[in-house]
């Protein structure tokens, strides 16, 4: 029998990293749409939390070793980071979601290595 092929440890730590900082904004986006301000709020809060939403789904996906969602996830991590930094520049960021920005940039960045491509079989 054959051993089952084991995935690297870059994406599994990228997974992780994906999943902390979608658990991060989909917690900043629920205080920020939940709190008695302006609808700039609450709209901010509400992207965050599909934001989050989404890369939680691709993260799931991006374990399971499809090439495709990897690259749609770093897409996708990057447009946060960039939202995330308009949206702090206007000042409706909550502080979570701010901080998310951090295993964001990790993972997209672990995702990325070589290592974490899935290795060809010598035939």
């Amino acid at each position: 029998m054959t051993a089952p092929v084991s995935r690297p440890g870059v994406v599994t730590a990228a997974f992780w990293c994906w999943v902390a900082a979608a658990v991060m904004l989909m917690v900043g986006g629920m205080f920020a749409a939940s709190v008695n301000l302006p609808p700039v709020f609450r709209g901010a809060g509400v992207l965050t939390v599909v934001a989050g939403g989404a890369l939680a789904f691709l993260a799931g996906r991006i374990r399971g070793g499809d090439p495709r969602f990897r690259r749609a996830g770093v897409a996708l991590a990057l447009t946060v980071v960039a939202l995330i930094a308009v949206l702090s520049f206007i000042g409706v960021v909550h502080l979570v979601t701010l901080l998310a920005v951090f295993p964001l940039i990790a993972g997209a960045v672990l995702i990325t290595r070589p290592s974490a491509t899935p290795q060809e079989e010598p035939s």
